[in-house]
């Protein structure tokens, strides 16, 4: 064989040996990016899938920029505050003594008020807790009306006044989580009718006129032992002792403030049921000295609630 043939066999055969090579390497590179890079394991020793995603780099996503809504919240209640304390002022300050046609202006002008606050005024966004509470009061302000324009008894309108004074305790509680500065007249007086050191006027609604001790001392304001069969006497001294027992089950949440004033009621109520018990029992002795002992207690009570509020009392 010539030299010349035997050099090309030998070219030829290097040849097809390179392409072998490379053809298995990159087989080998598909199989190892398949079932993870040599030397590359878990924890367990087993060989680790690369993830190629993770070894693309990428750019954070762009970020919108938000718009900040500033809140003018102040603004908003310096233009509201007045026209809705008129309202609210005029609605707490009715009383059995109003003329039925000054309560019926009245409730016209709080209803014209609140359909325009509703619809036409322009709160901004923070001020939705505001604005919802004072339609909530709105909303009371003008079932308190109702109470004085149908017949109703002085314990249900004063206990409509009370929650009236609690939906506007929460407005006042809005505005200042809002940290908006309220020192309006009425608004501080609506929270210290609840939260004053001494909230002696609230009491006296909540608890002599709206629980219906008042009513109940009206209607009876004078024993008359000699014109009372037994069975009124009895049906009398039940409801003396149930007033009396409830008198001394809530003092304990009472205010301290108006500790003696109660004191004087429960003594007030706690004589005439000895009084009635006396007579039921053919006592006569005592009876008097209980029904003497009834007017003292009651007049003390008045006097007492009058020192904490000149506006309370007879």
């Amino acid at each position: 064989m010539k030299s010349g043939s035997i050099g090309k066999d030998i070219i030829q055969i290097i040849g097809i040996g390179l392409v072998l090579t490379v053809i298995l390497t990159i087989i080998s590179i598909g199989a190892s990016l398949a079932i993870g890079i040599p030397g590359s394991t878990d924890a367990n020793g087993t060989p680790a899938a690369v993830n190629l995603a993770a070894m693309i780099p990428t750019s954070p996503p762009p970020t919108a920029t938000p718009t900040e809504i500033p809140c003018t919240i102040q603004e908003w209640w310096d233009k509201n505050s007045a026209p809705m304390g008129e309202v609210f002022t005029n609605a707490r300050n009715t009383t059995i003594t109003t003329r039925v046609p000054d309560v019926q202006k009245a409730q016209a002008a709080l209803k014209v008020w609140q359909t325009n606050f509703e619809v036409s005024d322009v709160a901004p966004p923070c001020a939705k807790p505001a604005k919802d509470a004072a339609l909530v009061a709105a909303k009371t302000a003008d079932d308190l009306y109702n109470f004085y324009t149908t017949p109703t008894t002085d314990a249900q309108r004063a206990q409509q006044s009370i929650q009236l004074a609690d939906k506007l305790l929460l407005l006042y509680d809005a505005l200042e989580n809002l940290k908006v500065t309220a020192t309006d007249a009425w608004l501080v007086e609506v929270r210290d009718y609840t939260r004053s050191d001494c909230p002696a006027a609230r009491w006296y609604t909540e608890n002599f006129i709206g629980k219906g001790y008042s009513d109940f001392i009206k209607t009876n304001p004078k024993l008359d032992i000699t014109k009372l069969t037994p069975a009124q006497m009895t049906d009398l001294l039940k409801q003396f002792r149930t007033l009396q027992s409830s008198l001394n089950t809530d003092k304990a949440a009472f205010p301290e403030c108006v500790n003696q004033a109660a004191d004087y009621l429960i003594t007030y109520f706690k004589a005439g049921a000895d009084a009635l018990n006396s007579a039921l029992n053919n006592d006569l002795a005592s009876v008097q000295g209980s029904l003497t002992l009834m007017p003292t207690a009651l007049n003390s009570f008045y006097a007492t609630v009058k020192t904490l509020d000149p506006t309370l009392g007879k």
